[in-house]
């Protein structure tokens, strides 16, 4: 603002002309800013009326959805300019030599790694079995898994196949059975740990409640500090 009181006058002249003008024209004919003309505005709870919205050229208001981007589009019926060209088989030049065929696996990788029956160690530690060339994970199979279901069918819902002396790479199928959820869970409950072992554990798991419970609260208090931003504008006086 520019110091400026608003005289009645002026109130009265803003009342009339702020629902169908402009507001920069409403500032210049009232004499004063801009933003004081909408802040005296909002507090007398004045709006532009719907005949000025509807006017786009009084309001100066522009919809570029709809009309900035008219110039730019295609008309209806319009061909575009590569219409016919990509059709199967399409490559000019020595293109068709460079491309890749369907089926083919990169060079640089192991060509036993791409073959059915092919073998790896995943990310959790089980053998898994390629058994189709499907994009990545869903081509491989967990090898414990088809092994059980080779010998002695599907694993039942509800089910899981373990191993018996807790090592993930003895694929055999002496060392394979069947166990529910259930039991999988009571199995390595940490209750079944040694009691050193046990109580290492439950200490370690209530150091990290407290480190975390800590962390969130100091970023807590931190989020209730002034901003340097807000501080800056001060209060008046």
């Amino acid at each position: 603002m520019n110091g400026k009181l608003w005289t009645s006058a002026k109130i009265e002249l803003l009342k009339r002309l702020y629902p169908h003008r402009k507001t920069k024209d409403v500032a210049k004919a009232c004499g004063h800013p801009i933003t004081s003309v909408y802040h005296m505005a909002h507090d007398l709870g004045l709006k532009k009326s719907a005949a000025f919205h509807s006017d786009t050229k009084k309001s100066g208001r522009f919809n570029k959805l709809t009309m900035g981007g008219i110039p730019f589009r295609f008309p209806k019926g319009h061909a575009p300019a590569n219409k016919g060209l990509r059709r199967p088989g399409y490559a000019p030049g020595r293109m068709a030599q460079t491309q890749f065929k369907k089926g083919q696996f990169p060079v640089n990788k192991d060509p036993d790694f791409y073959v059915l029956g092919a073998l790896r160690v995943n990310a959790d530690g089980y053998i898994d079995m390629r058994v189709s060339f499907a994009p990545g994970a869903c081509g491989w199979r967990a090898l414990h898994r088809i092994l059980w279901e080779d010998a002695h069918g599907p694993i039942p819902r509800g089910h899981i196949v373990t191993f018996k002396n807790r090592d993930k790479l003895d694929v055999e199928l002496d060392n394979l059975e069947l166990i529910t959820f259930a039991d999988n869970c009571r199995r390595n409950s940490v209750h079944n740990l040694p009691p050193a072992l046990k109580q290492s554990i439950q200490l370690l798991g209530a150091l990290k409640r407290t480190i975390n419970r800590r962390t969130r609260n100091e970023k807590q208090d931190r989020g209730l500090e002034g901003s340097p931003v807000r501080d800056a504008g001060g209060s008046p006086g």
